[in-house]
């Protein structure tokens, strides 16, 4: 076999749920699944969600890629070029194929113009939501998706248990959290990360029939964002999102002008505002902040440099955290060289705590050196015992 030929998708229902399938020949077919009552929002027209998936499997196995199944032209031409070069950009792993689009499609009935986002209960998606609410465009519908984010193990408990906890999170909005679930992972090659954004976005685009705007929570500051070899995706969000768009949804990028201080203040701050946030990579069960991997570490120091020690308190368990905090700071103050997230909150416990800090910026330098000199077995086994150090 020397190609994918994508040939449409089938609807079918099992249970309670809407199951949405790949028709296609030369690799194994994507499905995602969702809730019948949003069956309305599904799109039976096209074959978008699926078309920019298979363009990256597509490249991971080498296969040209032959779509029979309708496809937008705005999309069908974007992914054709400009799509196909950033992929390659990004991941050098991934091979030149050619594409060929055999129905593309400019004329399409219009959805209602309803606006959606993601939510995982984390701070970037909290700031979207709020953010939407305070300029008085607030979101008819939020997504969580699995795509590869809740890890390879237990993964259908930790999906119902991450849902469970964002829609907690969410129930001051009072709007609906779709939950989207798909075998995605099972199929790619290529570890999450580096292709979470289309997964996402595809998520996004099977609903398309009831969703005209979808806005993409930003993680990374401005300075790092660009189109270059990097194991995240998430880097290319300004420019990739507006490539992806189709003549019934657009897509944007948002948060990316704000730093976790400012994201964290803002959101803190807001009366629609739950207490409730989830941040942890972690995927043991029961699903909480575990308060040792670098999101928790990042989290709560942040919170500490502002003095939102309430809601630290609220979502993670303050005495482990009192007790591994001095390390925790090394760790982040240790890290900053090297990530900007990090360098802003160690700025921040700086400018707090100004010379009394200055024991933490000794250790953490000494940490830095130990870090290079340390054989490969023994900092796998320090990173397992101590996350927060790294």
């Amino acid at each position: 076999m020397t190609e994918i030929y994508l040939k449409g998708n089938t609807l079918t229902q099992i249970g309670q749920k809407i199951r949405v399938e790949a028709v296609v020949e030369g690799c194994e077919p994507i499905w995602f699944e969702l809730d019948k009552q949003f069956q309305s929002m599904i799109d039976t027209e096209s074959v978008d969600a699926f078309f920019v998936l298979y363009t990256w499997l597509a490249m991971e196995r080498g296969l040209d890629l032959k779509i029979e199944g309708k496809v937008s032209r705005q999309l069908a031409d974007a992914v054709s070029h400009d799509i196909k070069k950033m992929f390659l950009a990004l991941c050098p792993r991934l091979h030149e194929i050619d594409i060929d689009v055999l129905n593309p499609e400019s004329s399409w009935q219009q959805s209602d113009g309803s606006s959606a986002t993601g939510f995982s209960g984390g701070v970037d998606s909290w700031y979207t939501a709020l953010q939407a609410e305070e300029n008085g465009t607030p979101y008819a519908y939020y997504l969580f998706a699995n795509t590869g984010q809740h890890g390879k193990d237990n993964v259908e408990e930790v999906f119902a248990q991450r849902f469970a906890v964002a829609e907690s999170a969410l129930c001051t909005m009072n709007k609906p959290l779709i939950a989207v679930n798909s075998n995605i992972d099972r199929i790619f090659r290529e570890r999450f990360q580096q292709r979470d954004v289309i997964g996402n976005i595809a998520c996004a685009l099977l609903l398309q029939q009831g969703i005209s705007r979808y806005d993409y929570s930003s993680s990374y500051a401005p300075e790092d964002l660009g189109v270059f070899e990097h194991y995240d995706m998430s880097i290319m969000d300004p420019y990739l999102l507006p490539l992806l768009n189709t003549e019934r949804i657009r897509f944007f990028s948002i948060g990316d002008e704000a730093g976790r201080i400012e994201k964290l203040e803002f959101i803190s701050s807001r009366d629609l505002f739950s207490n409730e946030i989830y941040v942890c990579i972690e995927k043991t069960i029961p699903i909480k902040n575990c308060g040792y991997c670098f999101k928790c570490r990042r989290t709560q120091l942040a919170l500490e440099s502002i003095d939102r020690m309430a809601l630290l308190k609220n979502n993670f368990d303050f005495s482990f955290y009192q007790k591994i905090r001095l390390g925790s700071m090394v760790g982040l103050f240790s890290s900053a060289n090297e990530n900007n997230l990090d360098l802003e909150i160690k700025n921040a416990l700086i400018k707090k705590y100004g010379m009394n800090v200055f024991f933490v910026r000794v250790l953490s330098f000494v940490w830095s050196l130990t870090k290079k000199l340390m054989p490969v077995g023994i900092r796998w086994r320090t990173e397992q015992k101590f996350p927060y150090l790294w």
